[in-house]
């Protein structure tokens, strides 16, 4: 029971982003194969329609199709083998799980040594959470546990957050677009968000026009929730950010990215499926409640 129970976002973490994969390479591959059919199709109109086509624009032409056809299958190599490496990492995961049963249970306990895989897999993604990337990382080399935690979506996410708190939003708006069609199921105002502290630093950078121009693109087709905020944003551009009694300097607040950050790595645990708390955390937690204090004998 406690391994289903614990054990959820083991199998899940991988499986989503072997989902991710999936629907990246699709896009990838249509997207050349669109590439592909629109130079044959180009090819065959020249061929129908031109009395004056030569062997060399055939040549040309053909020349093209084979190199679409070439990045084609560069392409779809790579997608299956990012895939498949994937995939072994949910088998590796499966067949962890499975050794508990594997190897029987003797007094009601399992295994010693899966006992200790478990708890070191705990350990790290703890660490991970902490913030103590490097402990984690040896951890789980000196355990042989790599893949069976999430230290790739860990350290992805890791930089994320530190390009954030440098007040650089790209790369977290490049995993916004990567995400966009999940993050709308999940209602998230992240990339809303961001764009919100874009529009801030572009005010307080002096540079209004550009505010201007940014809040015409990004702005202009806002959730009804979001129009009061929108207003507030363009209040801005009649205050001096150094103005003493300026009614927006909640929005100039250097705090506003640590909000980010936060707002991220919730939104990043939520896509995953991972718990507000680690395992780990969670485990000493029902441990620690289920130990009988001298309260219990009263």
């Amino acid at each position: 029971a406690d391994v289903k129970t614990l054990e959820h976002s083991t199998l899940k973490v991988p499986y989503e982003l072997l989902n991710k994969q999936f629907r990246s390479s699709q896009k990838v591959i249509d997207r050349e194969i669109s590439k592909f059919s629109n130079a044959a199709a180009d090819l065959e109109n020249k061929m129908e329609n031109s009395t004056a086509l030569t062997v060399g624009d055939v040549t040309c032409a053909l020349s093209n199709m084979v190199d679409s056809f070439s990045v084609l299958k560069r392409k779809a190599d790579k997608s299956i083998q990012e895939e498949l490496g994937v995939t072994r990492v949910i088998k590796r995961r499966l067949a962890h799980l499975q050794e508990r049963e594997a190897a029987g249970v003797k007094d009601g306990m399992p295994p010693t040594l899966w006992q200790k895989n478990r708890l070191d897999r705990m350990l790290v993604e703890y660490f991970l959470r902490a913030g103590y990337y490097n402990s984690a990382l040896k951890l789980a080399k000196h355990s042989g546990i790599e893949d069976l935690t999430n230290i790739n979506l860990f350290m992805m996410s890791k930089d994320i957050e530190d390009s954030l708190a440098g007040c650089d939003t790209r790369p977290c708006l490049s995993w916004c677009s990567d995400n966009r069609s999940k993050l709308r199921k999940m209602k998230s105002s992240l990339e809303f968000n961001i764009r919100k502290q874009e529009f801030v630093t572009l005010i307080q950078e002096d540079k209004r026009i550009d505010a201007v121009r940014h809040a015409r693109k990004h702005f202009s087709s806002v959730e009804p929730s979001q129009v009061n905020e929108v207003q507030k944003l363009m209040g801005m551009l009649a205050f001096k950010c150094s103005h003493p009694e300026n009614p927006y300097s909640e929005l100039l607040s250097v705090g506003n990215w640590q909000k980010l950050v936060l707002q991220f790595r919730q939104e990043n645990f939520k896509l995953h499926q991972l718990n507000t708390n680690s395992v780990f955390t969670v485990t000493l937690q029902a441990g620690l409640s289920a130990l009988k204090t001298h309260y219990c004998f009263e």
